[in-house]
């Protein structure tokens, strides 16, 4: 068996042989492996083991001059010495395992020996790395980012042993095959907090992910808060710049580019409306702000009534106002210094395809003596011009794939990187452009809208691109109709079809059935990456007062920007942090009740939450009146729900329902009220006690009041604790002022310790 930790040398061996409770790499890591050769035995770490810097490297990041440049994306330009800094926090953070680090000739040093190696580069390449377990470790590779690829698979090594301290002996050999191994999060929809952000972050550098676009700019929010242009992203929704420095000082540590994701020309309604640039306004130049303003719009001017039915005029730039432009730019100089990246996301997408039929833009285009052939053209004039003050800056553009193919007299620019997101990068007009496929037949993850990665076609039956203009691939996650869903429960949908990516992302071989069928219980070996914070559930509570409190104002609430039409997109708020949206092409609408005052009339669609179940104890209070059944609370898939009828009220959990026997009445209003030890859920009608059942419901808040048209619902209270019989009477009359949910404080991880002096050995 492995010797005492606390023996000494600092490293010994265990006979192969063995009983042992080892990781196999083969197995326990993720990324899977390119080339793993055992040596048959067992490695304990020490109390007294130590990281080795070798000094003829410590200060530099790369061995292999011209192999990667400062300006590469993929690449960590963080010398040596600080990236084994981070890996001994992050070895210690996760295993428990302290490593002091010192600087020393590391060939004779029993430690863990940290060195960059050029020689390693023709097999490795630029993000590769050697693992070598022996009597003692060695960890080499060309650059600072190789090592950091290294010490994730040491960590997951480590942590998948049952001491958390014991490695098997052989050599590790490791490389990427796939240069752009990218995500995308939708922060502008709904505002994840940094936290949710960081946690992306942290598990894509664990599973070796090297590029993350922050979607910050779409049709419901602006989210990078400058004193610049005040009022245009809401504060407390939005990030700043410390905020966004912070996040990418996370990235960097972590291997991840972090780039940032503009929209234009479309996709912009709160800047539209913001600077007076949209379809609808005229070339007047006017005061920054919301509201309304003469811009001198004419039917000559503008494109009124052109947009997508769902979306308002200000969804779209005026093409035809320079002063579109003009913001663009300006926009860019404020918000580019605010990142390292190199790239810089563009959008492009999605113009509506109506405006080929506005008769301003056809006139625009007639009167251009030539220079456009179609308003396509018009557009890619504009982002060839936003191109040119981005290169200019030495950054590179990236777009979606979109009218590029319709344009006649003025191409996209080739030195722009096209993210196909309708394909495999493989159209013919795309032939001369770097490419990332984005597709979204089986790589996004949309909740509202029942998307979802298609797992075991990543794992196993795609081809994945042999063509070197295809730089990479990933998965995107969008929070259309989510509104003010939690970053945290969005991060919870996503790390599993992630890691599947991520899998497939370094190493392309398809996976075998096997492989396939043991993902889920891999990843739960191997865990969440140093400084993951995951899901947090709120305090519980003692106050008998509600930690969310649906009100039915018909105001829209705050902190989503309210850019469709009337029957599209209705919001209800909450007075906490969980407010609600409908989807698209609903009849959900305010209405007043001679009795209750302001209520909402639902449409079958219901609202969307999206926020983690309420693990409990937890009560939630309402009044309502149905006609059919309706899901109250529900997850995403509906698995586990809550559901009202005229003639019972259910519980459903583990795909077990439990019935009450008594429902709401058909066409009346009554009141109710559900709590829950966590182990039995009981029910009051009205104030009167009807029974309880037993369940161990997590309280679902991903979804509520769906699946039944035309119920009304005049208030709705979620708590984070049991309410008592009387407590759950007294409700009916005086409803308690909500006090918004707190949560435990998250961990931090320390910061890293200071490596000691050159040593001689």
């Amino acid at each position: 068996m492995a010797s005492e930790a606390g023996a000494n040398p600092a490293v010994r061996t265990t006979p192969a042989g063995a009983q042992s409770d080892v990781a196999d790499p083969r197995t326990t890591l993720l990324p899977v492996p390119q080339n793993w050769e055992p040596a048959g035995g067992e490695l304990t770490l020490a109390n007294t083991t130590r990281v080795v810097i070798d000094p003829a490297t410590a200060g530099r990041w790369t061995v292999v001059p011209g192999m990667t440049t400062e300006s590469d994306p993929i690449v960590s330009t963080r010398p040596l010495r600080e990236v084994a800094r981070y890996a001994a926090r992050d070895i210690e953070a996760r295993t428990g395992v302290r490593l002091p680090l010192t600087q020393a000739n590391s060939a004779n040093d029993n430690g863990i020996q940290v060195a960059l190696d050029a020689a390693l580069a023709p097999e490795v390449g630029p993000e590769g790395y050697r693992l070598e377990i022996g009597r003692t470790v060695r960890l080499t590779a060309p650059t600072a980012s190789g090592i950091y690829y290294g010490s994730r698979s040491l960590i997951q090594l480590l942590v998948g042993s049952a001491d958390q301290r014991t490695l098997p002996t052989g050599v590790l050999t490791d490389r990427a095959d796939t240069t752009v191994r990218m995500n995308t999060i939708d922060v502008s929809r709904e505002y994840w907090k940094p936290r949710a952000v960081a946690d992306v972050i942290r598990q894509m550098g664990y599973l070796k992910q090297n590029y993350l676009v922050l979607h910050f700019d779409d049709a419901e929010g602006f989210r990078l808060n400058s004193p610049k242009y005040p009022g245009l992203a809401e504060p407390g929704f939005s990030y700043n710049r410390a905020d966004i420095e912070s996040l990418d000082r996370i990235a960097r540590e972590n291997n991840v580019t972090l780039v940032p994701g503009f929209e234009l020309p479309a996709h912009v309604s709160p800047k539209s409306a913001y600077f007076h640039i949209g379809m609808a306004d005229g070339p007047r130049e006017v005061e920054p702000g919301f509201g309304e303003r003469d811009t001198g719009a004419t039917p000559q001017n503008t494109c009124q009534g052109y947009s997508y039915s769902h979306l308002t005029d200000d969804f779209t730039f005026n093409l035809m106002n320079p002063k579109a432009l003009k913001v663009s730019q300006e926009m860019l100089d404020e918000f580019l210094p605010w990142f390292s990246s190199p790239w810089v996301h563009l959008g492009g997408d999605e113009t509506p395809p109506n405006m080929n039929r506005c008769p301003a833009l056809r006139d625009y285009v007639a009167n251009s003596n030539g220079k456009y052939a179609t308003t396509a053209d018009v557009e890619m004039e504009f982002i060839n011009e936003v191109n040119d003050q981005v290169r200019a800056k030495g950054r590179t553009s990236v777009v979606y794939n979109g009218s590029e193919g319709s344009a006649h007299n003025i191409p996209l620019d080739t030195n722009v990187i096209v993210m196909d997101w309708t394909g495999s990068g493989t159209a013919a007009h795309l032939k001369p452009y770097d490419k990332i496929v984005a597709d979204s037949s089986f790589l996004y993850l949309v909740p509202a809208r029942s998307g979802r990665p298609n797992q075991q076609r990543i794992a196993q039956t795609w081809t994945t691109p042999t063509d070197p203009k295809i730089l990479g691939w990933g998965m995107h996650v969008w929070g259309d109709d989510l509104g003010w869903a939690e970053g945290q429960w969005l991060e919870s949908l996503s790390i599993m079809p992630r890691g599947r990516v991520a899998d497939r992302q370094w190493n392309t071989r398809p996976r075998t059935q096997t492989e396939y069928a043991a993902y889920e219980a891999t990843m739960q070996t191997i865990g969440t990456a140093p400084g993951y914070t995951g899901v947090q559930q709120p305090n519980t509570t003692t106050n008998a007062r509600p930690i969310h409190q649906y009100v039915m104002d018909p105001e829209f609430p705050r902190g989503t920007y309210d850019a469709h039409t009337s029957n599209n997109r209705r919001g209800i708020i909450d007075r906490c942090d969980l407010s609600g949206m409908t989807p698209l092409f609903v009849s959900t609408r305010s209405a007043t009740d001679p009795d209750k005052g302001q209520v909402k009339v639902i449409d079958s669609g219901g609202y969307w939450l999206g926020a983690s179940n309420l693990t409990g104890p937890w009560s939630v209070t309402g009044t309502a009146k149905v006609s059919g059944t309706v899901t109250l609370l529900g997850q995403v898939d509906s698995t586990n729900r809550v559901t009202l009828s005229p003639t019972d009220v259910t519980v459903r959990w583990n795909g077990v329902t439990q019935s009450f026997g008594r429902g709401l009445g058909s066409e009346q209003w009554a009141d109710f009220a559900l709590t829950s030890d966590g182990s039995t859920v009981t029910l009051y009608l009205d104030g009167e006690r009807v029974g309880s059942v037993t369940s161990e419901l997590t309280l679902p808040r991903s979804r509520m009041l769906y699946g039944a048209t035309g119920t009304t619902l005049a208030a709705l209270d979620i708590y984070a604790q049991r309410l008592t019989a009387d407590q759950a009477s007294s409700v009916r009359t005086q409803r308690p002022e909500a006090v918004c949910a707190t949560y435990p404080e998250a961990p931090t991880l320390p910061a890293p310790r200071p490596a000691g002096p050159p040593t001689r050995s």
